[in-house]
């Protein structure tokens, strides 16, 4: 009563009284003005593009040593003159100003004949030069303001009599409809994209947006789209496509990607390991765990994976640093430590390598960014060195071509290891890659905190044309005593300014004019211009930037730098393959990690969580530690996170003299600080179905003893409306092992069965087509065959009626009682790999078909590769010859 009588008659607290004379103000104001769109622009206007340059970004690499090889003949050698820099400079900013070219790949765990068919298709559309007219964007000069984007001697198309039209503010409005007659170059092989000697990999001559939006390219267009839908078709960035290729997995290994999202590499990885090893197995034996930080991201990610219809991936959420490590204490510190085969540290960073795609970092990149990414890094691949086998390797990849978060990191995590891992060069047996060494040397600079886009922003701010005129107001009314002086500012203990000042460079212009020599101190001077700061060594560094400039940032000793051998690190620019930046490294595991290495793991970890350890109670785990050690086992451990198996915990449980082992916590999802929304996240683990339902099951599909029940689980929601096929290596080594209490399961496996609401069923549950493949070989009831021309007619939308078929398909149909059944291609009944099976429902008088639309054009496409020609598609070839005759 007492708010209410607080608000009265104003309505909420706070809010202006409403009134007659104001509100006809404003909107007479607001009439007087012109509308402008989001970017500032009166309506009719176009957008302006993103401003290519950053002083601070081109000084930066200017002086660190970006441009100082050049790629000459087959080899990198070093720029001898301030011309050649200069020239590679120039190369360097002209590709980061044109569009990235759209790249793909051609699935390599597809069948050899469904996938020599699709190159065969894909060399219609880009095998050969063709020309097309191209749209040109309206705005996109490197610089900003209106563009003309046609290359030299080329000439804009223009009907006969056109005329630049013009608006009344005489504005040229010929730039709606300009269009370029342009000559395309067949598509280019990427030759480390291959497989027994095939190339799968493919980079077009144009970007996404022109692939998308011209007419001309529509029936390519379609061709990637449908073939994309289906699994066949990847669209990924080609230097994306390199670190799963430097990983170098094989059929039937266990593969960790510790960051996967948004899933390319995933997929990538998915397709070597999930494949089948003979053609007498019914499942695939490797596996991939698929992780990431961030829930909705890893959600995201099982969006891309479903088009492979793979069982053989395991998403999970978590923070990449306390990832679980579910190995038995008893092989820790032996050589038998770690969980996988192979380990993908695609590790989150600055990103100025996609500058091309994500033209925002023009106008965002700061230094700062890299230095404050670095120890994340560090942490997150010294976690992924221990999950590593010994004798096992692992990737560290970057989009960033920053010293601070490639080199620096790799340099520090040899260090800490101490001989555990070692550096190898996969450049041998990867095929028209063309790759910098990396770097054994570099310099170390930070960026002022007056140098920051707020800092800058407030200056600007403070500097306008209307603060400048209110400064003058005060100080005539300062010199007439009508206002005070201001005050000086304060400062700390030291004596020092609280705050730095911001001071404006002249070298701060768009574009940047790059120095005119490539003198050391003049390239100095104007970082130093800029802002930055430069240590030659740590102990340069102030007390405060400790936490942001550490020790680890700067290069290895000539000693070390000899021992570590940087130079096998792999370093793509963009100008090298017409790609955007990248950085590669591969490691591999000799020997399990020391003490040392594992204690420092924890540490990282734990500080980059705020100091606090979230995962273990300290008592429990000092007790737990006193006894490993008291035991001799264990040693070498340092796990913050970790627990011991089920398996080895039930063990334990019986020996009443030990004590209690640690109360260990989920692994913690997202940033530090970051508000999580607990219902959006999948935490329903995978649990075994209800043994009550298999009776009607087995009866109604002729299920025999063989058949894997324990296989098929459930989401430990309550109701088993989905029944989840789950391969026999992911159970036993990951689920088996306690991985559920340790992350956030977020999807695994492929639904085999759906509970059905018809009641004309006998059985509760239906034949999902996502997991048909893993069904089909033990059915002995329900499954029939059909020849190419009954299989094609079952692939439709709708009611089909009986009498479309075969005479003797619809007899087979008709001896069906009403429910579901599969229907299999004769030829193919066992083989789980082409997947030629379709999940239908038997109506009374007609049939449906259970699979999804895009499913439906991969399964005619697959007809198509085995050599069939739909009757009626035959019979319109046929008349279109008769009609050309």
């Amino acid at each position: 009563r007492s708010n209410q009588s607080n608000m009265g008659k104003n309505g909420a607290r706070g809010r202006k009284k409403w009134n007659r004379k104001r509100k006809a103000e404003e909107g007479a104001e607001k009439q007087g003005k012109e509308r402008t769109n989001a970017g500032g622009y009166k309506d009719g206007q176009d957008y302006a593009a993103a401003k290519t340059s950053n002083p601070k970004f081109e000084a930066y690499y200017s002086l660190v040593g970006l441009h100082d090889t050049r790629y000459d003949n087959g080899t990198f050698v070093p720029c001898a003159t301030d011309a050649e820099k200069h020239a590679e400079r120039d190369l360097f900013m002209t590709t980061l100003r044109a569009t990235l070219p759209a790249s793909f790949r051609v699935d390599r765990s597809i069948d050899p004949t469904i996938q020599k068919k699709i190159l065969e298709e894909l060399q219609e559309y880009v095998g050969k030069e063709m020309e097309v007219e191209i749209e040109l964007p309206r705005r996109s000069e490197a610089i900003g303001g209106k563009k003309t984007c046609i290359d030299q001697g080329v000439e804009v198309a223009k009907e006969e009599g056109d005329e630049e039209q013009k608006t009344d503010n005489g504005d040229n409005k010929s730039s709606e409809a300009q269009f370029v007659k342009r000559t395309l170059a067949p598509a280019k092989p990427i030759p480390f994209i291959s497989h027994n000697d095939i190339t799968l990999g493919f980079q077009l001559s144009v970007d996404r947006r022109t692939l998308r939006r011209n007419v001309s390219l529509e029936p390519l267009h379609s061709f990637l789209k449908i073939q994309t839908d289906c699994g066949h078709i990847t669209r990924q960035e080609t230097v994306s496509m390199i670190p799963p290729v430097v990983l170098n997995a094989k059929e039937g290994m266990s593969v960790l990607d510790m960051c996967a999202a948004p899933g390319s590499k995933t997929c990538q990885l998915l397709e070597v390991v999930g494949g089948f090893t003979s053609k007498t197995e019914f499942e695939p034996h490797g596996y991939v765990v698929a992780n990431d930080a961030d829930p909705k991201r890893a959600y995201m990610l099982v969006n891309q994976l479903k088009r492979m219809n793979s069982p053989s991936v395991y998403v999970t959420s978590c923070d990449g640093q306390y990832f679980p490590i579910l190995d038995d204490k008893s092989i820790r510190g032996t050589d038998k430590e770690g969980m996988f085969d192979r380990v993908l540290c695609d590790v989150p960073c600055s990103g100025d390598g996609t500058i091309r795609k994500n033209p925002g970092i023009w106008k965002n990149w700061n230094q700062l960014g890299s230095l404050a990414l670095h120890p994340l890094q560090l942490s997150i691949a010294l976690r992924g060195a221990r999950l590593t086998h010994v004798g096992g390797y692992m990737v560290y990849s970057t989009c960033s071509m920053n010293p601070m978060e490639n080199e620096s990191v790799v340099a520090e995590l040899l260090r800490i290891t101490d001989g555990s891992l070692v550096l190898e060069d996969p450049r041998e047996r990867m095929e028209g890659l063309v790759a910098r060494p990396g770097w054994s040397t570099w310099r170390v600079l930070r960026e002022g905190k007056n140098r920051t886009r707020k800092a800058m922003k407030d200056w600007q701010k403070k500097n306008n044309k209307k603060m400048q005129e209110k400064r003058k107001e005060w100080e005539a009314k300062r010199a007439k005593g009508e206002y005070p002086e201001p005050q000086e500012r304060s400062t700390d203990e030291n004596g020092e300014e609280e705050k730095e000042k911001f001071t404006p460079s002249p070298y701060e212009t768009i574009p940047y004019v790059p120095p005119e020599t490539w003198d050391e101190d003049a390239l100095s001077e104007r970082t130093t211009s800029l802002g930055f700061v430069e240590y030659k060594n740590y102990d340069e560094v102030e007390y405060e930037w400790h936490r942001r400039v550490r020790r680890s940032c700067f290069p290895p000793t000539e000693e070390e730098a000899k021992r570590f051998e940087l130079h096998k690190c792999l370093r793509s620019l963009p100008q090298d393959m017409d790609t955007g930046g990248f950085f590669v490294t591969l490691f591999k595991k000799v020997k399990p990690l020391s003490k040392d290495a594992t204690e420092r793991m924890a540490a990282m970890a734990s500080e980059s969580r705020g100091g606090v350890d979230v995962d273990v109670d300290k008592k429990k785990e000092a007790a737990a530690d006193e006894k490993e050690q008291s035991a001799k086992e264990g040693e070498g451990d340092g796990d913050a996170v970790m627990s011991d198996s089920p398996a080895a915990e039930e063990k334990k449980s019986d020996e009443k003299s030990e004590p209690e082992e640690p109360v260990v916590k989920k692994a913690p999802t997202g940033k530090v600080g970051q508000h999580k929304h607990r219902a959006d996240l999948g935490d329903a683990d995978f649990i075994p179905s209800d043994p009550s339902i298999w009776p009607s099951i087995i009866e109604q599909y002729g299920l025999p003893p063989t058949f894997p029940k324990e296989q098929f689980m459930v989401r430990s929601t309550g109701d088993a409306k989905v029944i989840y096929f789950i391969t026999k290596s992911i159970k036993k080594e990951l689920i088996d092992h306690g991985i559920q209490n340790r992350v956030t399961v977020i999807n695994s496996g492929l639904k085999g069965f759906e509970r059905c609401s018809i009641q004309e069923n006998t059985a509760k549950y239906r034949i999902n087509q996502e997991a048909v493949q893993y069904v089909v070989p033990y059915m002995t009831k329900r499954l029939i065959s059909a020849d190419m021309d009954d299989f094609y007619a079952c692939i439709k939308d709708g009611f089909l009626n009986l009498n479309t078929f075969s005479d003797s398909f619809k007899k087979s149909i008709e001896e069906l009682e009403p429910g579901s059944f599969v229907v299999a291609l004769k030829g193919y009944e066992k083989d789980v790999a082409k997947k030629m099976y379709l999940s239908m429902w038997r109506r009374p008088n007609c049939v449906n078909c259970f699979v999804a639309k895009v499913e439906m054009e991969g399964l005619i496409s697959k007809m198509r590769a085995l050599g069939y020609v739909a009757k009626v598609q035959e019979t319109e070839e046929k008349d279109e010859g008769a009609a050309a005759s």
